[in-house]
């Protein structure tokens, strides 16, 4: 029987292999903002895409605050990702 695992488990394996391959730590992502939404929370949801693929986001609220632009669907964006 296959191993089940905790979130906080998987969370800290992939943070880890992040943090360790210099590739995947210092990643910037370009592509295309959609479905992107505000939350009472203050947390914001999008999906960046390009013409063949998606990955789906959050920006906490913390980060969001900073922000120096206000963020348009349809618009091409560069982001870096943080694990």
């Amino acid at each position: 029987m296959a191993e089940i695992f905790e979130v906080s488990q998987i969370n800290e394996y992939l943070r880890q292999r992040f943090e360790a391959d210099e590739f995947l730590g210092s990643l910037l992502i370009r592509g295309e903002l959609s479905n992107y939404k505000i939350y009472p929370s203050g947390h914001h949801y999008f999906t960046l895409k390009d013409s063949q693929s998606a990955i789906r986001c959050v920006m906490f609220k913390g980060s969001a605050m900073r922000l120096r632009f206000r963020p348009v669907p349809l618009r091409r964006l560069s982001s870096r990702m943080y694990w």
